[in-house]
């Protein structure tokens, strides 16, 4: 299935400020760039092919990111903000439950890699990202530029090393290296059923994911993490 392009402009919330011209013409311009850079790869994308897409001049590139380099960079920045707002979301809803859940009634290790597991995917699942985004990460993971170092430690790093404290859980010092095969393990398992969507609904027989789709990934993957881990000690 090949991903649909994107509108340019989306229709602002009614409280949302309005946008000046100049920031319209940012927006389109990396709304483009992110679509052409996941489809032919930086290289093979000019600085006129996305001016033209953007209904601007290549003037306007100059002005607002200097170069062909500076808007990928900028592409590449607002991607890497959007995934690591997601997950920093679905962790903190899963440190927030964990706290009241160990306030009530106290809350085991199981439990806690159920509750942030389970919340990575459901917020994975549901937050409509760009199809766009997810073909421009696929081609930083399989041929990384330098850019792929913010990717990392933006939005990768940071969860990655929240997941390996979980494995790390009930391990002695010397089996970091095994937590971190089992914490990638998870991301892994976590980000599938979203950028593999199509090939699970296919399997499925779906069309797309409902809430009770949604509900069951997030609980299966979850009690499978949980489980795995546990019979890995």
């Amino acid at each position: 299935m090949s991903p649909r392009r994107t509108p340019p402009d989306q229709p602002a919330a009614a409280d949302a400020p309005a946008l000046t011209r100049g920031q319209r013409t940012r927006h389109r311009l990396l709304e483009e760039a992110l679509r052409l850079f996941a489809l032919k790869g930086q290289e093979a994308v000019g600085i006129r092919e996305v001016a033209a897409a953007a209904g601007t001049n290549i003037a306007s590139i100059a002005f607002h990111f200097g170069d062909k380099q500076g808007l990928y960079i900028a592409v590449i920045e607002r991607m890497a903000g959007e995934l690591a707002g997601l997950h920093r979301a679905a962790l903190a809803e899963a440190e927030a439950a964990s706290a009241a859940a160990s306030e009530a009634a106290g809350e085991d290790p199981g439990q806690r890699v159920r509750r942030i597991m389970a919340a990575l995917v459901a917020r994975l699942l549901t937050s409509h990202r760009s199809q766009w985004m997810s073909l421009l990460l696929q081609r930083e993971f399989i041929a990384p530029t330098a850019a792929f170092e913010h990717i990392y430690a933006t939005a990768l790093e940071p969860t990655l090393t929240v997941l390996a404290r979980l494995a790390a859980v009930g391990r002695p010092a010397d089996a970091a290296p095994d937590a971190k095969v089992l914490a990638y393990t998870l991301f892994i398992m976590a980000s599938a059923f979203a950028r593999n969507k199509t090939t699970f609904l296919r399997f499925a027989g779906g069309t797309d994911y409902a809430p009770e789709d949604v509900a069951r990934i997030s609980r299966v993957v979850a009690d499978f993490a949980a489980r795995g881990l546990s019979d890995t000690l």
